[in-house]
């Protein structure tokens, strides 16, 4: 019976283990656009951010440093490993010559996370 008891608290915590690794994880930011910039497509400025936990976060996207107003957002969503991710994304033209970026703010982070778009990399 102890045998038992043992063998189903070290279970417990064999299935508990992956959800401590993520109790404070740091967000990884991707900026990038929904077609090739040089598409005729109506295009999207895209940012991706993955890996996060706690759930609680901001994120918004910005032309030439101006908050963007409107923006479509994803549901959160989880991962395998108990963090998070969710994708904000706004209509934009890739070819004028405006800067695109995404600010991420979260707990694990000391000061807020600032990506540009780069359409070289994109």
């Amino acid at each position: 019976m102890m045998a038992r008891i043992f063998i189903l608290a070290l279970l417990g915590q064999l299935c508990f283990l992956p959800y401590l690794d993520a109790i404070t994880s740091s967000p990884k930011v991707q900026v990038y656009s929904r077609h090739p910039v040089d598409s005729n497509k109506e295009n999207f400025v895209n940012c991706f951010v993955s890996g996060f936990h706690p759930p609680q976060i901001t994120i918004e996207l910005s032309k030439d440093g101006e908050k963007i107003p409107k923006v479509e957002e994803s549901d959160l969503s989880f991962s395998n490993d108990w963090t998070f991710n969710r994708l904000v994304s706004a209509p934009f033209d890739p070819n004028s010559r405006s800067e695109y970026t995404c600010k991420v703010t979260h707990s694990t982070l000391q000061e807020p996370k600032v990506v540009k778009w780069d359409p070289e990399n994109n």
